[in-house]
């Protein structure tokens, strides 16, 4: 929505705020267990990217920055960001893998550390209408899948996660944390005996 927030302010012509209704509703929709949230996001942070007009790729760093400052950073929960730091702090190397923009996640990235830190994300590319989604959402086995292309056979020793989408990788990990985790990811936490921070 930050997009779309951002897009209301310099590009209003284009009717953000009427986008912004319409994925509300459809959001709604997804709450309801009317539509699959993996579905209704890939579309979603799709459609946003066509509110971006004439994008190049400063732009587009220039909006990711606004949508870390205004949301992503704001919102952010304290204590599992806390626990990143200090575990920096002491040396770790951080990977910070999402389902959202890569350009976004890089820009959170820099909140934490500049050194020992990587982030990934969904990749976005230019084409000749303006600025597009890589094929396939960050998410569940994919999130995994780039850790692991990352750090080979090691072993992930800690890993964190607040949704469901994070239990492939959860799984994984030697010391697996939920954070603030949505109902799937509790009951699964609760099942394994995992830890949850809140």
């Amino acid at each position: 929505m930050a997009i779309a927030n951002w897009a209301e302010k310099n590009q209003p012509w284009l009717r953000p705020r009427l986008f912004k209704y319409s994925v509300l509703f459809s959001y709604i929709q997804v709450k309801a267990g009317l539509k699959e949230i993996d579905i209704w996001a890939d579309r979603t942070m799709r459609k946003v990217l066509d509110l971006i007009q004439s994008p190049d790729e400063e732009l587009v760093k220039s909006i990711m920055s606004y949508v870390v400052e205004s949301e992503l950073w704001p919102k952010r929960r304290e204590r599992p960001v806390s626990l990143l730091k200090e575990f920096h702090n002491r040396g770790a190397e951080i990977i910070l893998v999402s389902a959202a923009y890569e350009p976004a996640v890089l820009e959170f990235a820099k909140k934490i550390g500049n050194e020992r830190i990587t982030a990934l994300g969904t990749k976005i590319f230019f084409t000749e209408k303006g600025v597009s989604l890589d094929e396939t959402l960050t998410t569940r086995e994919k999130k995994l899948e780039k850790v692991k292309n990352i750090i080979g056979s090691n072993t992930i020793e800690i890993a964190l996660g607040d949704t469901f989408a994070d239990i492939p990788l959860l799984e994984q990990a030697r010391r697996p944390i939920a954070v603030f985790p949505d109902r799937r990811l509790r009951k699964t936490a609760e099942i394994k005996n995992w830890q949850i921070l809140e």
